[in-house]
């Protein structure tokens, strides 16, 4: 009796010791505040070069469309790019996809102002995206 006990109780914790074992999946909260439509959304492991595409040919409006995504990852800092209508992009540097789960996508600043954000972000005042 108590082999099968044994054997039952293996049995029932080796498919939960493989599920924490692999790939979690993240989800992400997107929210376009932008003005401009985004086509496109991947991201990567932070530093990383293998981007995976996150809206698969969807997009998001801009003014407060919004959308979840999911990546299967066993990273939790991730490198997000976002890709605009218009041809702009920005990047969105090491999030935390396992402690924070939303990101609200900001307006990118006009040409005229990236030098006065470039200058705020070396002191650490800048919120702002980094144009990729």
């Amino acid at each position: 009796m108590r082999r099968l006990s044994a054997l039952a109780l293996f049995v029932a914790v080796a498919p939960i010791a493989h599920a924490h074992a692999g790939e979690r999946t993240h989800y992400l909260d997107l929210v376009n505040r932008a003005h401009d439509r985004i086509v496109s959304v991947a991201a990567a492991p932070a530093g990383g070069t293998s981007w995976k595409e996150l809206l698969h040919g969807g997009t998001l409006a801009g003014g407060g469309d919004t959308a979840t995504v999911q990546l299967a990852s066993d990273q939790c800092l991730h490198d997000v790019k976002v890709e605009f209508a218009n041809g702009r992009r920005a990047l969105y540097p090491a999030l935390d996809l396992c402690r924070h789960r939303g990101l609200r996508i900001q307006p990118l600043p006009s040409r005229e102002t990236k030098a006065v954000v470039a200058a705020q972000r070396d002191t650490g005042a800048g919120v702002l995206p980094r144009e990729d």
